[in-house]
């Protein structure tokens, strides 16, 4: 999908400018009064709902922390994620945790302050009935429904690892029960970067069906993977309609939308030069920004310098590795060694997966409150890397 520019606050470019020549790259920066207008979009949007939002997007605690101050709690899909919630203040009552494999481990971890649970499976249901007792929980529902996205990102296929079967459904709620836990409702999550309102309201009647057989909730969460190009109100009326008809609060788990268009990835040239293909050579790569190379993801590049006349390019980064390239054919100025490149739509599992592989340390972390930059996660320090090997 090609993305348009994404809609930065004003004044978060000029200060862009200014960040490239203070800080060391490659760095992520972040302009946050556009976060706080996304959430504002889903208020809109969905009046009433509760708000989790999908952690693993970007986890850095200051973001969390703005965001449990806008009034929204967090989905986490492993121990750490649930910790991390927790360390950023959220409590107990604001903490979703999903995924398919959830250790005895992670569970003893949790005892004393157990979070809602989302149940994936039937051998994951009877261990956290086993281990935390009376917990929360909502049962994941697989709607075995394709769904327009990369493979990778598709979880409602009927073949994926997650979530019961629609006819599974009312006999985990029962199961659930009779184990002394407490179950809320039923869970829904299709996949992530959907544009496409169909896939949503697809999914939105499969559990429209399960109606007769489940009754009454107290919970319908269906999920997130709303993608940047999806209409938020083209999904409203059928999902608040659906959450009446089984008297349930409608809970949503918002990620990537809030934070993607917000963030971008600087990084300097430090290179020009032509085999086969004409190249402009980054001191970032897939270590930083792993979704080129994982999902053959498509960034926008702005260029942070004027240059006289203009090429096109491959942008590859440092690694030894014939797939680290960020973006190939890209029209640019002509630019000097130094200068700054911005990958657009790069806040959301930019900074959070980024890597230590080839040694590399974890980049600078930035974000532009509107009147001034702060430092969410300070670059790494080498002497990090090997800490602790002996």
């Amino acid at each position: 999908m090609n993305l348009a520019m994404p809609q930065f606050t004003e004044g978060f470019l000029e200060a862009l400018k200014e960040a490239a020549h203070r800080f060391p790259t490659p760095f992520y920066a972040y302009d946050l009064p556009q976060v706080e207008r996304e959430v504002a979009l889903f208020r809109e949007a969905f009046p009433g709902a509760r708000l989790f939002y999908a952690l693993k997007a970007n986890p850095r605690l200051g973001l969390l922390r703005r965001l449990r101050a806008l009034g929204l709690g967090v989905e986490a899909v492993s121990l750490g994620e649930v910790l991390r919630a927790y360390r950023a203040g959220f409590g107990p009552e604001e903490v979703v945790l999903n995924g398919p494999v959830k250790t005895p481990e992670d569970l003893k971890a949790l005892a004393e302050r157990p979070p809602y649970v989302v149940l994936d499976s039937w051998p994951d249901l009877r261990r956290v009935a086993r281990l935390l007792p009376g917990v929360r929980v909502l049962v994941r529902v697989n709607p075995g429904l394709e769904v327009a996205t990369h493979a990778h990102l598709a979880t409602a296929r009927k073949e994926s690892q997650f979530g019961f079967l629609p006819e599974e459904a009312s006999s985990a709620l029962e199961e659930a029960r009779a184990l002394g836990l407490r179950p809320l409702g039923l869970h829904l999550h299709l996949g992530s970067h959907l544009d496409r309102p169909e896939d949503f309201l697809r999914g939105y009647r499969v559990l429209e069906g399960l109606r007769g057989a489940v009754g009454p909730l107290e919970v319908l969460d269906l999920g997130g993977g709303f993608g940047p190009a999806l209409d938020l109100k083209a999904l409203a009326q059928e999902a608040a309609r659906l959450s009446a008809l089984y008297g349930a609060q409608l809970w949503l788990e918002p990620g990537r939308r809030l934070v993607a268009g917000a963030g971008v990835l600087v990084v300097r040239v430090w290179g020009e030069k032509r085999t086969g293909r004409p190249y402009l050579l980054l001191d970032g790569g897939m270590s930083v920004f792993l979704r080129p190379a994982l999902y053959g993801a498509r960034h926008p590049v702005l260029p942070l310098y004027e240059g006289e006349g203009e090429g096109v390019y491959d942008l590859a980064g440092p690694a030894c590795e014939a797939g680290d390239v960020l973006a190939r054919e890209v029209r640019l100025p002509r630019p000097e060694e130094g200068d700054a490149l911005a990958f657009l739509w790069a806040g959301a599992y930019g900074g959070s997966m980024a890597t230590p592989y080839l040694d590399t340390p974890a980049p600078l972390e930035v974000a532009w409150t509107g009147s001034g930059w702060e430092v969410l996660r300070p670059r790494g320090r080498l002497e990090a890397l090997w800490a602790g090997e002996g």
